[in-house]
């Protein structure tokens, strides 16, 4: 489950993810769901160690605060 962030623009990444989708995100700078949103889903799904998996993780988190990841 994910932590609700109090700050708007802060939400953070969910728990759970595996350790290479969170060291290649890191390494983009990307730190927190809103960043995601900067990202697209082409970026976030050509970076290193994102897989599927990933992706439903990062798409449920997002649904769940009301953010849409954009195609690009």
């Amino acid at each position: 489950m994910t932590r609700k962030s109090s700050q708007p623009g802060s939400t953070p990444l969910p728990a759970g993810l595996a350790a290479p989708a969170r060291k290649s995100l890191a390494h983009a700078g990307v730190d927190t769901l809103e960043h995601l949103v900067e990202l697209g889903r082409r970026r976030l799904a050509g970076m290193p160690g994102v897989c599927p998996r990933t992706l439903a993780q990062l798409q449920d988190a997002m649904d769940e605060h009301g953010l849409e990841l954009p195609a690009g």
